[in-house]
């Protein structure tokens, strides 16, 4: 019964789904959609994948994932796709953002099941969740701005992309967690924490965005910024794990 509940939601959601798409492709509003999106983004690539991230997320709250897709896929993929991007591309960030909203309160589906599960609160429950899938959020801009994650392109670039957004994706995780592997404990100091974790964090993020395209800056010059921001990060925290191992009692 209740699986067949959920079917029969699923059927009727995607009649109401079906009967919009349908008038937008025979009165030609799709595309004028489309036209609308690049005119208030400006012709911008960015902005209209920001919009298109907002959106995806907005109607994810109230549809399911494939209701959502659908209308999205049919009013807003053309829009972004017209900027240049992969369709391949775009259509799984939109897939994407349109699931994000079962692990971000005030709705986290997915997060609250889990608390029921786990006897804990709901809504710590969702931010816990938000906090430790905060990559995911990235991630979709991450694809869309380089293909090669999704394996479309050469196997060069492939490895070379996929090993980088690897790395930066487990400084962004270690610095969410407050511990970064064979260097320790990154919560130093009560006042200096947040900056340590802050600055591995962001040299993360600097490694695993793709350079190039819109990206004003090339693959090399985040990689030197990651540097940067890592190794002073890096030296201090182990300096000062160093002394504290060293003090009696420790």
């Amino acid at each position: 019964m209740g699986t067949a509940a959920l079917f029969a939601e699923l059927a009727g959601i995607l009649c109401g789904v079906g009967l919009i798409v349908g008038a937008l492709a025979v009165t030609g509003m799709s595309g004028t959609i489309a036209n609308d999106l690049i005119f208030l983004a400006g012709g911008n690539a960015l902005v209209l994948l920001v919009m298109g991230a907002l959106t995806s997320f907005i109607l994810g709250i109230g549809m399911t994932v494939t209701a959502a897709y659908i209308f999205l896929a049919i009013s807003l993929a053309p829009a972004v796709i017209s900027a240049g991007l992969d369709p391949m591309a775009v259509h799984l960030f939109i897939l994407y953002w349109g699931m994000l909203s079962f692990i971000t309160p005030p709705v986290a589906l997915g997060a609250f099941a889990a608390a029921t599960v786990a006897g804990s609160k709901p809504m710590e429950t969702g931010f816990q969740a938000m906090k430790l899938g905060s990559i995911i959020y990235f991630i979709p801009f991450f694809f869309v701005l380089n293909p090669a994650l999704i394996l479309q392109g050469d196997w060069y670039s492939i490895v070379k992309v996929v090993i980088t957004a690897l790395i930066g994706v487990w400084l962004i995780a270690s610095g969410l967690q407050g511990y970064l592997a064979k260097v320790g404990k990154l919560d130093i100091h009560p006042q200096g924490k947040w900056i340590i974790r802050g600055l591995v964090v962001a040299a993360g993020l600097a490694l695993a965005t793709p350079g190039g395209g819109l990206i004003p800056i090339t693959n090399y010059e985040l990689g030197a910024l990651a540097l940067i921001m890592l190794i002073p990060a890096v030296a201090i925290v182990m300096i000062v794990n160093k002394k504290n191992a060293a003090l009696p009692g420790t």
